[in-house]
């Protein structure tokens, strides 16, 4: 990128990268925001973004073959949720704007925060499963689900990493929510566009 002259670049990065090593992935993502800092001359915004909603699609296998939903997260921590349109969204109008300078970071947190059996209850309306409810599985277990699944032994203890970062309230955000920093789509839309269709086989719209 030093060489290629450009001026001005949005980074996807995540909520929590402020915090440089503890949590998996999103550590990966504070070093490359500070690769990205060093480079004089570019205007950056480093976007941190929510967990996305559309990581509750890997669910509907266990769903159809278990019941329920499930993975490493405490049923009641509550996290920033955000619908990846929204996500390309603001930054095509970020983009188009070229509105910021130098090294600039911008939390974007979704509509509301939400826990897991939150969203599994609101995911089970949607799917005609009202009683559809949410499960904390031990981090080896999960662990040995990811790796199962094709996930590399070191990319998968880096998940369970992270997904115990934000259990211990390590992998939060900076930003007190905000009209700035909340975008519109609702975990229920997200459900209605794109999860039930995801789930009955169907192209979103049809």
């Amino acid at each position: 990128m030093k060489e290629s002259g450009l001026r001005y670049a949005v980074y996807l990065s995540s909520y929590g990268a402020q915090v440089p090593e503890g949590t998996g992935p999103v550590a990966g993502l504070h070093s490359s925001e500070e690769k990205l800092n060093a480079i004089s001359g570019l205007n950056v915004l480093h976007l941190r973004a929510a967990y996305f909603m559309e990581n509750n699609l890997a669910s509907i296998g266990m769903i159809q073959g278990i019941g329920l939903v499930g993975n490493a997260l405490l049923p009641d921590v509550k996290l920033p949720m955000i619908a990846t349109r929204d996500v390309g969204d603001y930054v095509a109008q970020r983009l188009l704007q070229l509105d910021f300078s130098g090294k600039q970071t911008r939390e974007l947190l979704g509509e509301r925060d939400l826990s897991m059996t939150e969203a599994t209850a609101v995911i089970g309306r949607g799917i005609g499963k009202p009683d559809l409810r949410y499960q904390q599985f031990p981090y080896d277990q999960v662990q040995q689900v990811l790796t199962d699944l094709g996930v590399p032994p070191k990319g998968a203890a880096m998940y369970i990493e992270m997904y115990k970062a934000i259990n211990a309230g390590v992998l939060v955000p900076l930003e007190p929510r905000s009209p700035k920093n909340s975008t519109p789509t609702s975990i229920e839309q997200f459900v209605q566009d794109v999860f039930a269709a995801a789930y009955h086989g169907k192209a979103p719209g049809a």
